[in-house]
């Protein structure tokens, strides 16, 4: 998967981008909220597609970066794909990070620092929501070739509950 972290503090960025990259992710890094837009515009500019499709399975952003912080880097990524899956890193209370991300009216979600390793690729992978797919019999190896976003795999996800609830749990 290809992931784009945004991360001021050098060495967290550092153990991020190994962690991610010793499960053979792909992964681009920015130190500064202006770098990532930078980085997120060159890779969107390369999909050559003229759609809103996400040049990135997902999007870590550090809350406090120097430029621009998470929340105005996730605006302007939003701007130019509404779908884009962004996940904050943040050391401060989840309730002022959620208050702050209510503004976006857009689906975020939240690694609290410290997390380790296994929290980040777990975030990153999606492995609760494979995990629960993988119950309704639906093998996750089926879709290696062609990994759906995020958003298709919540989808997914709700649309078997529904059926789940509707047929079996009566």
């Amino acid at each position: 998967m290809k992931v784009l972290i945004a991360e001021g503090d050098k060495s967290i960025l550092e153990s991020y981008k190994s962690i991610l990259e010793s499960r053979n992710h792909q992964v681009w890094t920015a130190e500064d909220g202006e770098k990532c837009i930078q980085i997120y515009r060159q890779e969107l500019d390369n999909l050559n597609s003229g759609t809103k499709s996400q040049p990135f399975y997902a999007v870590i952003l550090d809350y406090k970066m120097p430029k621009k912080n998470g929340l105005e880097t996730a605006i302007e990524i939003f701007e130019l794909v509404p779908d884009q899956r962004i996940i904050f890193t943040s050391s401060y209370t989840k309730n002022i990070i959620l208050s702050s991300i209510e503004k976006l009216k857009c689906d975020i979600e939240l690694l609290q620092k410290p997390f380790s390793p296994d929290d980040l690729i777990n975030m990153v992978e999606d492995r609760d929501v494979f995990a629960q797919i993988e119950s309704f019999g639906i093998h996750i190896s089926d879709l290696k070739d062609r990994i759906p976003s995020h958003k298709h795999l919540i989808k997914l996800l709700e649309e078997l509950i529904k059926v789940e609830t509707k047929y079996f749990k009566q």
